[in-house]
């Protein structure tokens, strides 16, 4: 075969793999203008957010957005959130405020501030919150009311356990999320038959668990966010997954601030998934709306990548695929560059070999 043959040939199969290349990168297309969309929306704004919480005396949830913002806001804008922070704990730390707080929380198991949970878990703790309720609940039956079911069986499984600390304190932290009004009614029958079960089998780890998930989710969101949040989970397992996200930095806030939008993303999420439902957060109720429309094109796995995975096994994978969610559009308009390069190298050789067969020149 002529040599000319060979080299045109050459190239032509060179410029077919880079188009196929570009083919790939450009199946991408959605998801990059869908990032672009993403990052031209405005951050939030955690100051005014914030300042609006505290004018409504909501201070756990305005605390929560202010230190959200010491992680995501740039550098300008911290002096400004740090002013806000210390206005706020001033507001807040009112004594007569707190100790009020801390009274309606013993008596009634109600109320949304660090200070009414503490008063309400104390007197749990105390078991005569357990009796207080049972009592409640008993004076309704009695007057053909109805009565809740849920907080009959924290009640119960409270004094029937009392003397496993843990259980404790798991049951009043739940006890203050049904009073609330924060379980919806899915997750609060599961919560019955977990209380139910507790006490029959003596074992309360399922118990603790869920305990110990709203435990994090309140240290994480403060009571008013985690009040907030729990409004959209539905069964054990979401929110353990919300407990374990809470802690993420920007975790919190994300969930509190999208709602069931957030927590709907987070049921199915991997990391990449989860990863993005931060990056989201950062643009406030739009930026996880955004997600939740059109997300799928986000974390759907690049055709490449996807055979690199079947290929190979470890961490190269995961590093290439965060460089082309990173910079898909960069790497997009190399390889159509470097195609435009590959065409015009084909048309280069085919001309000068045109060239050479005008003059009679040997291939």
């Amino acid at each position: 075969m002529p040599t000319r043959i060979i080299r045109i040939a050459i190239a032509v199969l060179r410029a077919a793999l880079v188009a196929v290349l570009l083919f790939l990168c450009l199946r991408q297309w959605p998801a990059i203008a869908l990032r672009g969309e993403m990052e031209a929306l405005p951050d939030f704004n955690y100051l005014a957010a914030a300042d609006g919480l505290r004018v409504q005396n909501r201070y756990a949830e305005a605390l929560l957005v202010v230190e959200t913002g010491f992680v995501n806001a740039p550098p300008e804008a911290q002096p400004a959130l740090q002013a806000e922070h210390a206005q706020i704990e001033s507001e807040r730390d009112n004594l007569l405020r707190r100790v009020r707080e801390v009274g309606y929380g013993a008596l009634t198991g109600q109320g949304s501030s660090n200070e009414a949970l503490a008063g309400a878990v104390a007197a749990d703790l105390l078991v005569v919150g357990d009796v207080r309720d049972l009592a409640i609940q008993g004076a309704r039956a009695l007057r053909g009311e109805d009565t809740d079911e849920v907080i009959v069986a924290l009640s119960a499984a409270g004094i029937a356990l009392t003397l496993a600390p843990e259980v404790d304190w798991s049951v009043a932290l739940l006890k203050f999320a049904r009073r609330a009004g924060a379980l919806t009614e899915t997750f609060a029958k599961s919560l019955a038959k977990l209380a139910r079960r507790a006490v029959s089998t003596r074992n309360s780890d399922a118990l603790v668990q869920v305990g110990d998930d709203l435990a994090q989710l309140a240290r994480s969101a403060k009571p008013a966010g985690a009040i907030g949040i729990l409004r959209h989970i539905d069964d054990p397992e979401t929110l353990h997954r919300a407990a374990r996200f809470s802690g993420r930095p920007g975790g919190a806030f994300t969930l509190w601030i999208g709602e069931d939008s957030s927590v709907e993303w987070l049921k199915n999420a991997d990391r990449s998934g989860e990863d993005w439902l931060l990056r989201a957060g950062r643009k406030g109720r739009a930026g996880i709306e955004l997600l939740a429309r059109n997300g799928s094109l986000l974390v759907r796995p690049h055709p490449l990548l996807g055979l690199l995975k079947g290929i190979y096994k470890g961490n190269v994978p995961a590093v290439l695929e965060r460089i082309f969610a990173e910079r898909a559009d960069a790497i997009a308009g190399l390889v159509a560059g470097w195609l435009f390069y590959e065409l015009g190298l084909l048309l280069a050789i085919v001309a000068a070999d045109s060239r050479r067969k005008s003059r009679g020149l040997p291939a």
